[in-house]
Parts: structure tokens; C-alpha cells; sequence
């Protein structure tokens, strides 16, 4: 799936016709890193933080997202959570059920929550998913983000969860993909809020430095607003898919290293208070310096071809691996 995105393609499109196109993109993401970079994890003012900590009163937390699937079918290239590469993974509903009733616990609320993958309409029990959501997160704004492909296949249980407990059906809007006017019907006709995120024109990627020599304050600034999103994965908060699903990466490509630490990532269990999972989420971790955001690019939508160099520097990249094959 692709994380939100808050470049603007018309400026982006001006920067690159008056300057050189890697000169352009490099000086472009620095300006939205630095100045125009409202956090995923975060809406507070350092202010507000202080008069809430006064009155003993947890943190919110501004977007979460959690992986049904890690698979997906729809092979994207250069896809940040990997799910073009992964082997078919599903979230077991008790884990799920067990994270969230800590994270209420944890945090005061959750602003919104995207349950995708992957593909999450690939999870046989999705509705049942959904249905948890709502029961754990009464006020949050419950998003399933899907790539819609198999929404006209979706039965009556998917649906009536979805409109029982108001959840957006957020879509990607793949060129050529699917039909858009349909998907509108069928949320329409069963009584569901279909959204659209904005038209996938473009993917961006920074390419992945294996030696880890850059510098990892500068590449969490960059980061900021483009794929600093707090994501669970094994009763532990994450700053990116990057650093959550990096595993991934490894076992396809048999890479040594890209290992998280635990300096990586926090546990909801280990008794950290909201304040301080807010702390490590919004602050450089050790795995930043393995993203090469001086060489961060932009790319028009396209399938994958499987290949190693689609996620890691170039100079660094071995020959693509494994079956190049794509499926739609």
C-alpha cells in the first residue's frame, strides 16, 4: 500500500522543469521533511503537550496502521511495506484484539486507524477484524484501506460489518486497475462510505542504504509526513513499515543485516507510558541511517519486476531474484 503522501505534484512538476531532476526531488523533499511535515503520530503543539502532561492526561495518538495481510495481490513496485515480495501472512484476530485493548489503555484515543496489508480483503475473517475495531476503538475514525480488486467478490457478512460499525472503505486509485464508478455502487447500494485516496500517478522511494552509513536525524526529517506512520506488529509500535516489515526483505533477497534492534521499535507492554512510545516514534531511530532519502525518487505507477535494486540503492543492488513473474 502507499502511506499518505503530502507533496504537491504541481510544484513538484515546476521544480523539476527549472532544475535538474535529481536536484529538484533532493531539494523538494527537504522543503516538506522541514517545513511542511504535520506528523502521522502526533497533532500537538509542544505547548498543548505541556499543559496535558500538567493535567496527567495521556497522549493521543494521530494515525495508526495495522497489517491483516502482509501479502497482497497486486504487485506494486517498490512497495514500502514489501507485501509484493512477502508470503502469504494473516493477523491471528487474538493478537489483534489483545494489542488494541492495551493501546486503549495506553493512549487517551486514536485518531484514525487504517487496517490494510498487504491486501487486507485477502483475510478470510476480515469482517470479524473489523468488528474488533470498532468494539476496542468506539471514537476512532476506522479506516480499511484495499486497492478494491476484490470488493465485487466481497460477501453480505463483509459488508453489513462494515456498515455496522461506520468504517470508510478507503480505496487506491490505480490506473486501470478497477472500476471505479462500480465500487462507488456497491458502497452505495449497501450502505458503506467509500472514499478514494488520491490518484496513484506516482510512487516515491528512498532507496535503501545495506551499509547504513546515512545519517539518521537527517533521514527522520525527511521522513516526516512521508513514511513516519506508527504501525503494530508483534505488540510493538513502529515508526515505518520500513523498520516493521524489513524481515521481509531479508528472507526474499537473503540479505545480511537490515536487522532492527530493539532501539527500533517499543513494546505496549513493557510498562512505557504513552508519552514515552510518542518519544520513540517521533524521534531518530538506529535503522533510519538505512534510508537514503539524498536519493529519495519519484516513479510513475507500475508492477513490479521482483527485483532487488527496486528497493536498495543501486550501487548496492545484487541481480533480481527469485521469479520476476507478476500477477495483476
Amino acid at each position: 500500500m502507499r502511506p499518505p503522501t503530502r507533496h504537491t505534484p504541481t510544484t513538484l512538476k515546476i521544480a523539476r522543469r527549472v532544475l535538474p531532476k535529481t536536484f529538484g526531488e533532493r531539494l523538494w523533499s527537504r522543503l516538506v521533511g522541514r517545513y511542511d511535515s504535520a506528523s502521522l503520530i502526533s497533532r500537538e503543539t509542544r505547548a498543548q503537550a505541556v499543559v496535558r502532561r500538567l493535567a496527567r492526561r495521556r497522549p493521543r495518538l494521530h494515525h495508526l496502521d495495522i497489517h491483516l495481510a502482509d501479502h497482497c495481490n497486486l504487485n506494486c513496485r517498490s512497495c514500502e511495506h514489501y507485501s509484493c515480495i512477502a508470503e502469504p501472512s494473516f493477523a491471528d484476530l487474538v493478537l489483534f484484539e489483545r494489542d488494541l485493548a492495551r493501546l486503549a489503555e495506553v493512549f487517551e484515543g486514536i485518531d484514525q486507524v487504517y487496517l490494510l496489508g498487504g491486501e487486507p480483503l485477502l483475510h478470510p475473517q476480515v469482517a470479524e477484524f473489523v468488528r474488533s475495531a470498532r468494539r476496542f476503538l468506539p471514537d476512532t475514525r476506522v479506516c480499511l484501506m484495499t486497492n478494491g480488486v476484490l470488493l465485487p467478490r466481497m460477501d453480505e457478512p463483509f459488508w453489513d460489518a462494515m456498515r455496522g460499525t461506520n468504517t470508510v472503505l478507503l480505496c487506491d486509485d490505480y490506473p486501470g486497475v478497477v472500476d471505479r464508478p462500480q465500487i462507488d455502487v456497491l458502497g452505495a447500494e449497501h450502505g458503506v462510505n467509500v472514499e478514494w485516496m488520491a490518484k496513484a500517478e506516482q510512487f516515491f522511494r528512498a532507496p535503501i542504504d545495506l551499509a547504513g552509513t546515512c545519517d539518521p536525524s537527517e533521514s527522520f526529517v525527511r521522513c516526516t509526513g512521508l513514511s513516519n506512520c506508527a504501525i503494530i506488529k508483534d505488540g510493538r509500535l513502529f515508526p515505518c513499515a520500513h523498520i516493521a516489515y524489513a524481515d521481509i526483505l531479508r528472507k526474499r533477497f537473503g540479505i545480511e543485516g537490515l536487522q532492527p534492534t530493539g532501539a527500533d521499535s517499543v513494546s505496549i507492554y513493557a510498562g512505557a507510558t504513552g508519552d514515552e512510545i510518542i518519544d520513540v516514534l517521533t524521534s531518530p531511530r538506529p535503522w533510519c541511517a538505512h534510508c537514503d532519502y539524498a536519493a529519495l525518487e519519484y516513479f510513475p505507477w507500475s508492477r513490479t519486476e521482483r527485483s532487488l535494486a527496486e528497493w536498495v540503492r543501486v550501487d548496492e543492488a545484487a541481480e533480481p531474484s527469485g521469479d520476476p513473474g507478476v500477477s495483476a
